[in-house]
C-alpha cells in the first residue's frame, strides 16, 4: 500500500505539467450541454475564479488530464479541438467559446517558445511589411488597413511544410481590413512562420499580399 507522499508523487507524474508537450491526447470534444452547464455554474466570475470554474466544468464533463493541462496553459479560455503532429513543432487548433470574435485559434506548440499564438504578431517586423510593394499600394488606397486573423481551420487555414534545411514552416493566412473588424476586407496577407531544426522560431516572413477586388 502506498503512503501519502508516494501517492502524491505518482499522481504528479501522471498529470501533465504546464511545460509538457502538447499532443493528440489533449484533444477534447465537449458534450452537447457543456456550455449551458458552464454558464449556469460560472457566469459572473472573472480572472482566476473564471479559469478555475472553467477547468472544474471541463473536469466534471470528462475532460482528460492532458486536455485540462492545455486549457490551463491558455488561462482557462478554451480547449484543444484538434492537433496536427507536423513534426518537432505541431499545430494546435483551439476553440475559445467565450470570445465575441475569432473563436477558433491556432497555436504553434512544442518548439521555442513552447506556445505561440499565430495571431500574436508582436514578433512581425512591421517595417518589413510596410516596405512590401503590394502592401504599400494597399496602404496608399486604404490608410487604415489593419491585419486580422484569416481562416483557422480547413483547407484554407494554416499549412505546415518542411524546409530544405531540415526545419519547419507554417503558412498562415490573414485578412486585411479597411480599419475595424467589421469593416470591409480589402486584401489578404500570408505569413510564413519559420523554425530551425531544433524547433526554435527563426522568423516570420511575408509570403504574399494580395488586394481583393472591390465592387
Amino acid at each position: 500500500m502506498l503512503g501519502l507522499g508516494a501517492l502524491i508523487l505518482v499522481q504528479s507524474l501522471l498529470v501533465p505539467s504546464a511545460t509538457s508537450p502538447v499532443g493528440a491526447d489533449a484533444v477534447w470534444a465537449p458534450p452537447a450541454n457543456f456550455l449551458q452547464r458552464f454558464h449556469q455554474a460560472c457566469d459572473g466570475r472573472e480572472g482566476d475564479a473564471f479559469t478555475s470554474c472553467f477547468l472544474d466544468a471541463m473536469r466534471k464533463a470528462g475532460a482528460p488530464p492532458a486536455a485540462l493541462a492545455f486549457a490551463r496553459r491558455v488561462d482557462g479560455m478554451g480547449y484543444l479541438r484538434a492537433f496536427d503532429d507536423s513534426g518537432r513543432v505541431g499545430l494546435a487548433y483551439a476553440e475559445f467559446p467565450f470570445r465575441a470574435n475569432e473563436n477558433q485559434l491556432c497555436f504553434l506548440v512544442n518548439g521555442a517558445p513552447p506556445l505561440l499564438d499565430v495571431d500574436d504578431l508582436s514578433r512581425l517586423d512591421r517595417a518589413q511589411l510596410a516596405a512590401n510593394p503590394d502592401y504599400a499600394a494597399l496602404a496608399r488606397t486604404y490608410p487604415n488597413v489593419t491585419v486580422f486573423p484569416g481562416r483557422r481551420s480547413g483547407a484554407h487555414g494554416p499549412r505546415p511544410m518542411r524546409l530544405h534545411n531540415g526545419g519547419q514552416a507554417f503558412s498562415v493566412p490573414y485578412t486585411l481590413h479597411d480599419g475595424c473588424h467589421a469593416c470591409r476586407i480589402v486584401g489578404d496577407l500570408e505569413l510564413r512562420w519559420d523554425f530551425d531544426v531544433e524547433g526554435r522560431l527563426a522568423g516570420i516572413r511575408i509570403q504574399r499580399v494580395r488586394a481583393r477586388p472591390q465592387a
